[in-house]
């Protein structure tokens, strides 16, 4: 399951908090979106946009992340990072920073496999 939030610096929680006249915990709940929206949540949430809150969303382990060049990019709870480029067809494994394997011309039914192969990586 996908968690939504907003980031937010140290110091502007601390604004929001003092603005609202809330604890610091009042201010990270209403900055978790997973939680219940209540007026107060909402304006909580509208500073901490204003002041340069980012919303952001963590994802599964092994859950695709595609970039605009063409990468697609998957990471596991092993370590293992698994990257395919369309530019040139290939696929690569890598652990602890080090390339483990390469292959060539992926296609669809492969990505599945090398998938497989790089969250069984001990």
């Amino acid at each position: 399951m996908m968690k939504k939030n907003i980031a937010v610096s140290k110091e502007t929680r601390e604004k929001i908090a003092k603005l609202f006249n809330v604890t610091m915990r009042s201010v990270w709940n209403a900055l978790n979106l997973d939680y219940p929206e209540t007026d107060l949540t909402k304006r909580i949430r509208k500073v901490a946009k204003e002041n340069g809150g980012v919303v952001m969303t963590s994802i599964p382990a092994g859950e695709a992340i595609h970039f605009f060049d063409g990468t697609m990019r998957m990471e596991f709870d092993n370590g293992a990072i698994l990257e395919f480029y369309r530019k040139d067809g290939t696929g690569h494994i890598y652990v602890k920073g080090a390339e483990v394997e390469v292959y060539e011309n992926v296609t669809l039914p492969m990505i599945y496999e090398i998938k497989e192969r790089a969250a069984a990586l001990r």
